[in-house]
Protein backbone atom coordinates (compact mmCIF):
# COMPACT_ATOMS: atom_id res chain seq x y z
CA UNK A 1 0.00 0.00 0.00
CA UNK A 2 1.46 3.37 -0.83
CA UNK A 3 1.01 5.91 1.31
CA UNK A 4 3.14 9.33 2.27
CA UNK A 5 4.54 8.71 5.60
CA UNK A 6 7.94 9.50 6.33
CA UNK A 7 8.21 8.09 10.29
CA UNK A 8 6.18 6.49 12.74
CA UNK A 9 7.10 6.94 16.07
CA UNK A 10 6.56 4.73 19.17
CA UNK A 11 5.66 6.64 22.29
CA UNK A 12 6.41 4.41 25.38
CA UNK A 13 3.77 6.70 27.52
CA UNK A 14 0.38 8.93 27.12
CA UNK A 15 2.33 11.92 28.38
CA UNK A 16 5.27 11.23 25.84
CA UNK A 17 2.31 10.76 22.53
CA UNK A 18 0.66 13.99 23.87
CA UNK A 19 3.82 16.25 23.70
CA UNK A 20 4.78 14.88 20.31
CA UNK A 21 1.27 15.37 18.97
CA UNK A 22 1.63 18.70 20.55
CA UNK A 23 4.72 19.82 18.61
CA UNK A 24 4.19 17.99 15.59
CA UNK A 25 1.79 19.22 13.63
CA UNK A 26 2.35 16.99 10.83
CA UNK A 27 1.51 13.69 13.36
CA UNK A 28 -1.61 11.71 13.66
CA UNK A 29 -2.10 8.67 16.08
CA UNK A 30 -2.67 5.71 15.03
CA UNK A 31 -4.34 2.25 16.41
CA UNK A 32 -6.35 -0.09 14.68
CA UNK A 33 -5.73 2.09 11.11
CA UNK A 34 -8.21 0.64 9.21
CA UNK A 35 -10.00 4.13 8.13
CA UNK A 36 -6.87 5.90 8.44
CA UNK A 37 -4.70 3.70 6.39
CA UNK A 38 -7.55 3.90 3.13
CA UNK A 39 -7.19 7.87 3.92
CA UNK A 40 -3.67 8.04 3.32
CA UNK A 41 -3.93 5.71 0.41
CA UNK A 42 -6.51 7.75 -1.47
CA UNK A 43 -4.97 11.00 -1.11
CA UNK A 44 -8.42 12.08 2.26
CA UNK A 45 -5.56 12.79 4.28
CA UNK A 46 -2.51 14.16 4.06
CA UNK A 47 0.20 13.86 6.77
CA UNK A 48 3.79 12.05 7.18
CA UNK A 49 4.15 11.19 10.61
CA UNK A 50 2.35 8.42 12.51
CA UNK A 51 2.07 8.19 16.47
CA UNK A 52 1.63 4.37 17.23
CA UNK A 53 -0.95 4.16 20.11
CA UNK A 54 0.11 0.48 21.11
CA UNK A 55 1.91 -0.73 23.73
CA UNK A 56 0.16 2.94 26.16
CA UNK A 57 -2.18 0.37 28.20
CA UNK A 58 -5.17 1.44 26.40
CA UNK A 59 -7.10 -1.54 25.33
CA UNK A 60 -8.53 -2.48 28.14
CA UNK A 61 -12.14 -3.08 29.40
CA UNK A 62 -12.70 -2.62 32.98
CA UNK A 63 -15.20 -2.38 35.79
CA UNK A 64 -15.49 0.67 37.19
CA UNK A 65 -17.67 2.21 40.07
CA UNK A 66 -20.60 2.73 38.46
CA UNK A 67 -19.99 1.88 35.05
CA UNK A 68 -17.51 -0.14 32.42
CA UNK A 69 -14.81 1.63 31.35
CA UNK A 70 -13.06 1.08 27.89
CA UNK A 71 -9.47 2.31 26.84
CA UNK A 72 -9.63 3.78 23.55
CA UNK A 73 -7.36 1.26 21.56
CA UNK A 74 -9.42 -1.91 22.88
CA UNK A 75 -10.21 -3.53 19.59
CA UNK A 76 -13.71 -4.48 18.05
CA UNK A 77 -13.80 -8.63 18.92
CA UNK A 78 -12.56 -7.67 22.20
CA UNK A 79 -15.66 -4.99 22.90
CA UNK A 80 -18.39 -7.60 20.96
CA UNK A 81 -17.38 -10.98 23.33
CA UNK A 82 -16.52 -9.07 26.74
CA UNK A 83 -19.10 -10.73 29.49
CA UNK A 84 -18.86 -7.22 30.82
CA UNK A 85 -20.38 -5.51 27.31
CA UNK A 86 -22.63 -8.07 26.57
CA UNK A 87 -24.33 -8.31 29.70
CA UNK A 88 -24.64 -4.65 30.18
CA UNK A 89 -24.57 -2.93 26.83
CA UNK A 90 -25.64 -5.47 24.37
CA UNK A 91 -26.43 -2.88 21.67
CA UNK A 92 -22.22 -2.27 21.95
CA UNK A 93 -21.53 -5.74 21.95
CA UNK A 94 -23.87 -6.51 18.86
CA UNK A 95 -22.51 -2.85 17.23
CA UNK A 96 -18.99 -4.06 17.61
CA UNK A 97 -19.95 -7.09 15.89
CA UNK A 98 -21.27 -5.98 12.83
CA UNK A 99 -17.81 -3.82 11.80
CA UNK A 100 -16.43 -4.88 8.84
CA UNK A 101 -14.92 -8.57 8.72
CA UNK A 102 -13.54 -10.79 11.55
CA UNK A 103 -9.94 -9.60 10.12
CA UNK A 104 -11.17 -5.68 10.56
CA UNK A 105 -12.85 -6.43 13.65
CA UNK A 106 -9.54 -7.75 15.29
CA UNK A 107 -7.73 -4.51 14.11
CA UNK A 108 -10.46 -1.74 14.54
CA UNK A 109 -10.54 0.44 17.87
CA UNK A 110 -13.51 2.05 19.77
CA UNK A 111 -11.47 4.88 19.51
CA UNK A 112 -10.81 5.28 15.75
CA UNK A 113 -14.51 4.23 15.06
CA UNK A 114 -15.47 7.94 16.93
CA UNK A 115 -12.47 10.10 16.33
CA UNK A 116 -12.82 9.04 12.21
CA UNK A 117 -16.41 10.50 12.77
CA UNK A 118 -18.61 9.08 10.02
CA UNK A 119 -22.33 9.36 9.98
CA UNK A 120 -22.50 5.80 9.50
CA UNK A 121 -20.08 5.17 12.60
CA UNK A 122 -21.27 1.64 14.28
CA UNK A 123 -20.55 2.32 18.03
CA UNK A 124 -21.88 5.82 18.17
CA UNK A 125 -25.66 5.02 18.67
CA UNK A 126 -24.91 2.00 21.12
CA UNK A 127 -23.05 4.80 23.24
CA UNK A 128 -25.54 7.71 22.69
CA UNK A 129 -28.11 5.51 24.38
CA UNK A 130 -25.70 4.70 27.15
CA UNK A 131 -24.89 8.27 28.07
CA UNK A 132 -21.70 7.63 27.63
CA UNK A 133 -18.30 10.24 28.35
CA UNK A 134 -14.96 10.04 27.12
CA UNK A 135 -11.86 11.09 27.91
CA UNK A 136 -9.26 13.29 26.18
CA UNK A 137 -5.73 13.68 27.54
CA UNK A 138 -3.67 16.81 25.98
CA UNK A 139 0.03 18.54 27.72
CA UNK A 140 -2.99 20.65 29.01
CA UNK A 141 -4.72 18.18 31.34
CA UNK A 142 -7.70 16.11 31.05
CA UNK A 143 -11.41 16.60 29.89
CA UNK A 144 -14.26 14.08 29.79
CA UNK A 145 -16.39 14.98 26.44
CA UNK A 146 -20.21 13.40 26.77
CA UNK A 147 -20.33 11.44 23.87
CA UNK A 148 -23.64 13.75 23.05
CA UNK A 149 -21.23 16.45 21.85
CA UNK A 150 -18.58 15.28 20.63
CA UNK A 151 -19.62 14.78 16.79
CA UNK A 152 -19.45 18.03 14.94
CA UNK A 153 -20.30 17.01 11.61
CA UNK A 154 -18.94 14.45 8.72
CA UNK A 155 -15.32 13.48 9.93
CA UNK A 156 -15.42 16.25 12.92
CA UNK A 157 -15.31 16.42 16.40
CA UNK A 158 -15.01 18.44 19.17
CA UNK A 159 -10.95 17.18 19.90
CA UNK A 160 -8.48 19.98 19.64
CA UNK A 161 -5.64 19.75 18.11
CA UNK A 162 -2.72 17.70 19.93
CA UNK A 163 -5.83 16.16 22.07
CA UNK A 164 -6.06 12.22 22.42
CA UNK A 165 -8.78 10.63 22.89
CA UNK A 166 -7.93 7.72 25.97
CA UNK A 167 -11.18 6.09 27.19
CA UNK A 168 -14.96 5.69 26.99
CA UNK A 169 -16.98 5.34 30.24
CA UNK A 170 -20.57 3.73 30.25
CA UNK A 171 -22.58 4.09 32.99
CA UNK A 172 -24.29 1.02 34.39
CA UNK A 173 -27.75 1.42 33.48
CA UNK A 174 -30.30 2.05 36.50
CA UNK A 175 -33.52 -0.11 36.41
CA UNK A 176 -36.67 0.75 38.89
CA UNK A 177 -37.75 -2.70 40.58
CA UNK A 178 -40.82 -3.76 38.29
CA UNK A 179 -39.14 -3.30 35.43
CA UNK A 180 -37.20 -4.59 32.36
CA UNK A 181 -34.57 -3.52 29.96
CA UNK A 182 -34.32 -3.90 26.32
CA UNK A 183 -31.54 -2.70 24.21
CA UNK A 184 -31.10 -3.69 20.86
CA UNK A 185 -28.68 -2.60 17.96
CA UNK A 186 -29.42 -3.16 14.25
CA UNK A 187 -28.60 -1.64 10.90
CA UNK A 188 -29.91 -1.82 7.51
CA UNK A 189 -27.67 -2.50 3.82
CA UNK A 190 -27.78 -3.62 0.51
CA UNK A 191 -26.74 -7.26 2.36
CA UNK A 192 -26.26 -9.09 5.70
CA UNK A 193 -22.52 -8.82 6.30
CA UNK A 194 -20.02 -6.61 5.60
CA UNK A 195 -21.81 -3.44 5.36
CA UNK A 196 -21.44 0.27 5.92
CA UNK A 197 -25.08 1.40 7.61
CA UNK A 198 -27.27 3.21 5.49
CA UNK A 199 -29.20 2.99 8.34
CA UNK A 200 -28.38 1.81 12.56
CA UNK A 201 -30.50 2.21 15.39
CA UNK A 202 -29.70 1.45 19.08
CA UNK A 203 -32.53 1.82 21.09
CA UNK A 204 -33.16 1.08 25.00
CA UNK A 205 -36.22 0.82 27.19
CA UNK A 206 -37.28 0.42 30.36
CA UNK A 207 -40.45 -1.21 30.79
CA UNK A 208 -42.76 -1.21 33.03
CA UNK A 209 -44.67 -4.52 34.68
CA UNK A 210 -47.99 -2.99 33.21
CA UNK A 211 -46.25 -2.74 29.45
CA UNK A 212 -45.43 1.33 29.69
CA UNK A 213 -42.25 2.52 29.17
CA UNK A 214 -40.29 4.47 32.01
CA UNK A 215 -37.86 5.22 29.78
CA UNK A 216 -36.61 5.19 26.20
CA UNK A 217 -33.80 6.32 24.50
CA UNK A 218 -32.93 6.07 20.69
CA UNK A 219 -30.03 6.61 18.46
CA UNK A 220 -29.71 6.92 14.84
CA UNK A 221 -26.83 6.12 12.30
CA UNK A 222 -26.22 7.55 8.51
CA UNK A 223 -29.66 9.88 8.81
CA UNK A 224 -28.04 12.92 9.53
CA UNK A 225 -24.58 14.67 9.57
CA UNK A 226 -23.77 12.83 13.13
CA UNK A 227 -24.91 10.25 14.88
CA UNK A 228 -28.15 11.28 16.62
CA UNK A 229 -30.68 11.07 19.56
CA UNK A 230 -33.89 10.63 18.40
CA UNK A 231 -35.68 12.79 21.23
CA UNK A 232 -38.99 13.69 19.41
CA UNK A 233 -39.45 9.99 18.99
CA UNK A 234 -38.48 9.69 22.49
CA UNK A 235 -40.99 11.96 24.17
CA UNK A 236 -44.01 10.50 22.26
CA UNK A 237 -43.15 7.04 23.56
CA UNK A 238 -42.37 7.86 27.61
CA UNK A 239 -45.26 6.66 29.81
CA UNK A 240 -46.77 5.17 26.75
CA UNK A 241 -47.69 1.23 25.79
CA UNK A 242 -46.12 0.46 22.27
CA UNK A 243 -49.50 -0.40 20.62
CA UNK A 244 -50.21 0.60 17.39
CA UNK A 245 -51.20 4.02 17.62
CA UNK A 246 -48.04 5.10 19.81
CA UNK A 247 -45.74 3.39 17.64
CA UNK A 248 -47.50 5.52 14.67
CA UNK A 249 -46.88 8.49 16.90
CA UNK A 250 -43.23 7.50 17.48
CA UNK A 251 -42.59 7.33 13.62
CA UNK A 252 -43.67 10.29 12.66
CA UNK A 253 -42.21 12.08 15.02
CA UNK A 254 -38.88 10.07 14.30
CA UNK A 255 -39.20 11.66 10.92
CA UNK A 256 -38.13 15.15 12.34
CA UNK A 257 -35.33 13.63 14.56
CA UNK A 258 -33.48 12.84 11.07
CA UNK A 259 -32.25 14.58 8.24
CA UNK A 260 -30.86 12.02 5.66
CA UNK A 261 -29.66 12.75 2.36
CA UNK A 262 -29.02 10.98 -0.80
CA UNK A 263 -25.62 9.37 -1.92
CA UNK A 264 -24.57 6.59 -3.17
CA UNK A 265 -25.71 3.68 -0.95
CA UNK A 266 -29.69 4.95 -0.71
CA UNK A 267 -31.77 8.11 -1.08
CA UNK A 268 -32.96 10.24 1.58
CA UNK A 269 -36.51 8.93 1.20
CA UNK A 270 -35.24 5.10 1.42
CA UNK A 271 -33.28 6.30 4.79
CA UNK A 272 -36.45 7.13 6.16
CA UNK A 273 -38.43 3.95 5.58
CA UNK A 274 -35.79 2.35 6.92
CA UNK A 275 -35.86 4.39 9.91
CA UNK A 276 -39.16 3.53 10.48
CA UNK A 277 -39.32 -0.09 9.88
CA UNK A 278 -36.62 -0.41 12.25
CA UNK A 279 -37.83 1.64 15.33
CA UNK A 280 -41.07 0.10 14.71
CA UNK A 281 -39.23 -3.22 14.77
CA UNK A 282 -37.31 -2.58 17.99
CA UNK A 283 -41.03 -1.04 20.23
CA UNK A 284 -42.68 -4.99 19.03
CA UNK A 285 -39.80 -6.66 20.05
CA UNK A 286 -39.46 -3.90 23.53
CA UNK A 287 -43.15 -4.94 24.09
CA UNK A 288 -43.17 -9.00 23.57
CA UNK A 289 -39.39 -9.61 25.49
Amino acid sequence: MDVPIQQVIRPATIAEATALLATRPDARPIAGGTDLMVQLRDGRKHISCLVDLDGLGMAEIRRVDEGVEIGASTRMHSIAAASEIRSNFPALAAAAGTIGAWPIQCRATLGGNLVNASPAADTAPALLIAGAVLTAVSTAGTRPLPVAGFFVGPGRTVLMPGELLVSVFLPLAQVPPGCRLVERFVKAGPRREQVIAVVSLAGRAVVRADGTFEEVRLALGSVAPTPVRARRAEAALMGRRPNQETRRGAVQALQHDIAPIDDVRAPASYRRIAAAVLLDRFLLEAARV
